[in-house]
């Protein structure tokens, strides 16, 4: 069993206390770091540990966590974020969604939510609590039909591969293309849903059944 490097920042010491020692229970969830602060504190620490999964608190005073997840994801593409948060409302959903995490966990979702969450995160699978995605989806922009069926059966493929939490380089192996030939594939994907992240294209994706989850 491999085990998923966790790094928890989250400013309420309570709130950062009961989670980590909830996480650490689990044979497969090791917390390697805890930190109360973004900003240079935070990004030293992802730099130093290098995580499968970051659990970002959504609101902590003095930090601005919207860039900060755009910073670590063109830092370190490779440590998946998951955002921890009291807020549902779609502003911080689809603001964080866009700047790069890769699920959004409520603190008042059901306890095994935030490890199914985890896992989800560890493999970069997209991972949205209920109440959250209600609220990304009342207000989700309609989209015309004939973008879904205007996608090609190669873009088709690539998108169920996203969906699988793959990564470009993976995707370009598996169907035998050339990276560029895949990101060509993904930015067409995004344009034909009206999305604007990996993570919006698959949800939409698989909300719609046209891929699996």
């Amino acid at each position: 069993m491999d085990t998923i490097n966790v790094v928890l920042a989250e400013d309420h010491h309570v709130v950062r206390a009961a989670v980590a020692e909830f996480l650490a229970k689990e044979p497969d969830i090791q917390v390697v770091g805890q930190v109360a602060e973004g900003g240079p504190i935070l990004f030293d620490m992802i730099s130093q540990l290098q995580p499968d999964v970051l659990v970002l608190d959504a609101h902590m005073p003095g930090h601005k966590v919207v860039e900060s997840a755009q910073f670590l994801q063109a830092q370190h593409p490779e440590v998946h974020i998951l955002v921890l948060s009291a807020y549902d409302r779609r502003e911080y959903v689809e603001g964080l969604l866009r700047a790069g995490a890769v699920g959004y966990v409520l603190k008042d979702d059901l306890p095994e939510s935030l490890l199914q969450a985890v896992r989800a995160a560890a493999k970069g699978q997209p991972w949205l609590s209920a109440k959250a995605a209600a609220a990304l989806w009342k207000s989700a922009r309609t989209i015309d039909l004939t973008a879904e069926l205007s996608l090609t059966p190669r873009e088709l493929e690539v998108l169920q591969l996203m969906a699988d939490g793959r990564r470009n380089e993976e995707i370009a192996a598996q169907l035998f293309l050339s990276i560029q030939t895949v990101k060509n594939h993904v930015r067409s994907i995004y344009s034909k849903l009206a999305v604007e992240s990996r993570v919006e294209a698959v949800l939409y994706a698989q909300k719609m059944g046209i891929v699996s989850g």
